[in-house]
């Protein structure tokens, strides 16, 4: 019998085992009515990884490591348009949620997450969105019902893989924004704000979201990712304590605290980056602002960007 709702989690990993947090977020999307799929990059997995998907009716779906999460989608996606899938068609879904695992889900939320979805007016609904270049829900979790899915499925074949995830991101995300407005698609945020996500994970983790960005726990942000922080007077949420954070403010019982992904760089490091930080907190950004601030205004020309405004 086929299952018209279908899960589809993009996980790209190096070893024969899974992490915990992925672990942890399959076993219970696998307890939800959703066909859940994981799509991960060709190799060898252990003996106990394909038991575990096994006994939890995850279907493994192996591919090439290249395009990013969308390119893991689009060749499951591309398979079953041929006829080559083994559970569904493209034409049977009527319900396909997007999932990443560049996302760390410490409370077992999920079907909490899809009813809302579910009642939501909205065709097109993702946990959080993001208004750089133009509004446009995040691709790590995107709930589609039957209305947005034309929309998407044309969008994602009909664009060329990226192999830069900044091209991901710019063709195929913030893209994906402009085929739902083209379509008349309509979109919604479960957990809605105008700042740009990563500067309120504490926030959304004292509020209960039950959710973090990977990268922020891993504090992965290059030189300029870092300046970007402070740009936008958001260095506490830069270097806050997510690790603390999320251990005070409660994980789910079977979620392991040593799931929770660590930094990555050492504490010489980051007591180094502190240092150029808040130097450039304190006199870099200013002066740098209103030299900016100034040659626009010499120029006569409007300079956006809420970080300019006073």
């Amino acid at each position: 019998m086929q299952n018209s709702r279908i899960v589809l989690y993009a996980s790209y990993q190096t070893g024969k085992d899974l992490p915990g947090y992925v672990r942890f977020a399959l076993q219970h999307l696998s307890e939800t009515p959703f066909r859940v799929v994981l799509l991960t990059n060709k190799r060898e997995l252990s003996p106990e990884t394909l038991q575990f998907l096994e006994e939890h009716n995850v279907f493994l779906y192996l591919t090439e490591n290249h395009g990013f999460d969308f390119g893991m989608w689009r060749r499951f996606l591309k398979d079953l348009a041929s006829g080559n899938g083994t559970f569904t068609t493209l034409s049977g879904i009527s319900r396909l949620v997007l999932m990443n695992d560049s996302i760390v889900y410490y409370r077992n939320r999920f079907q909490e997450f899809f009813d809302r979805a579910e009642r939501s007016d909205a065709d097109a609904i993702s946990l959080t969105e993001n208004y750089e270049i133009r509004h446009h829900l995040q691709s790590y979790f995107l709930y589609l019902k039957q209305e947005a899915l034309g929309a998407f499925f044309m969008h994602l074949l009909e664009t060329p893989e990226q192999e830069n995830f900044y091209d991901v991101v710019h063709r195929l995300e913030i893209g994906m924004a402009q085929a739902f407005e083209d379509a008349e698609v309509r979109t919604e945020a479960l957990f809605p704000t105008k700042k740009n996500v990563l500067f309120i994970y504490p926030e959304l983790i004292a509020g209960g979201a039950g959710f973090v960005k990977r990268k922020i726990l891993q504090h992965r942000f290059d030189i300029k990712e870092k300046a970007h922080f402070i740009r936008h007077k958001a260095l506490n949420s830069l270097n806050a304590d997510y690790h603390k954070m999320i251990v005070d403010s409660g994980m789910a019982e079977d979620f392991k605290e040593e799931w929770l992904p660590a930094p990555t760089e050492g504490v010489l490091h980051r007591a180094a980056d502190k240092l150029w930080e808040k130097s450039f907190d304190k006199v870099g950004w200013p002066l740098m602002r209103t030299a900016i601030k100034a040659k626009y205004k010499l120029l006569g020309k409007k300079l956006d960007g809420e970080e300019y405004s006073d």
